[in-house]
């Protein structure tokens, strides 16, 4: 049931682009801060933010490192009490150097309005390490999940594998992006990118939206991403063409 939970915990932070931020105020003496932010998840599901060096958040990490963040499904009508939600509790420090590039470039494919971001305001990419994560996933399914059950392994393969192979279905197989989006999520459209491949899933980027799309299976390597993109665009084709066979 753990297992299971943490599966689910996961899942609902992964297909989530905003969340609520918490941090230590520097001004008011010790009290919470919290406000809306965009935020993504890297391969292990750590969270990453992309804050400007003005910001309060920035000024109060800076003092100190204790954060939370909490995610939830805004768009749930009814009762909030009732729909899943998850607070992520941690530390977060500023991403090294030599990691911060690759790990931007990635960021901007998932929110390209951030490029702009990069001559205003020093704007820095946080990254929070997870200490423990609280689940609510309704009326008494209520779990505290430990870091260790949280954190997914790192796979094979570096962020610029991972660019080359999003490349290459958006260069070669924008047919199957858009399949992949429709029979997911019900959306058509014309113009639909692969943003991100993480080792449970991947995000596509359609009508300035993000969407995460559930890998059947963990991926380690790319040889298992590339026969998970396969499998998941038969079953889309496979689907509509036998629609449009009955029409």
């Amino acid at each position: 049931m753990r297992e299971q939970a943490a599966f689910e915990a996961r899942t609902l932070v992964r297909q989530s682009n905003v969340c609520v931020i918490s941090t230590i105020s520097k001004n008011l003496h010790g009290y919470p801060f919290g406000s809306v932010s965009p935020f993504m998840t890297d391969n292990q599901g750590r969270l990453i933010f992309y804050i400007a060096g003005i910001a309060q958040h920035s000024r109060n990490l800076n003092e100190d490192s204790r954060m939370c963040a909490t995610v939830f499904d805004a768009a749930e009508e009814g009762d909030q009490n009732a729909h899943a939600r998850v607070t992520v509790v941690g530390d977060a420090a500023p991403v090294p150097a030599e990691e911060s590039e690759a790990l931007l470039e990635r960021y901007e494919r998932q929110y390209p309005e951030a490029i702009s971001y990069r001559q205003a305001h020093d704007f820095q990419l946080w990254r929070m390490e997870v200490k423990r994560v609280r689940y609510i996933g309704g009326f008494g399914h209520i779990f505290w999940i430990e870091k260790d059950e949280w954190h997914a392994q790192e796979p094979e393969w570096s962020l610029e594998d991972e660019k080359r192979m999003v490349e290459h279905m958006n260069d070669d197989h924008a047919d199957a992006n858009q399949l992949m989006l429709q029979k997911a999520h019900g959306i058509k459209s014309d113009n639909v990118v692969m943003t991100t491949i993480v080792p449970d899933g991947c995000y596509l980027r359609a009508n300035d939206k993000n969407y995460y799309i559930q890998f059947e299976n963990v991926c380690m390597d790319s040889k298992a991403v590339r026969m998970e993109l396969v499998r998941l665009t038969k079953l889309a084709r496979k689907e509509f063409s036998t629609e449009t066979a009955q029409e």
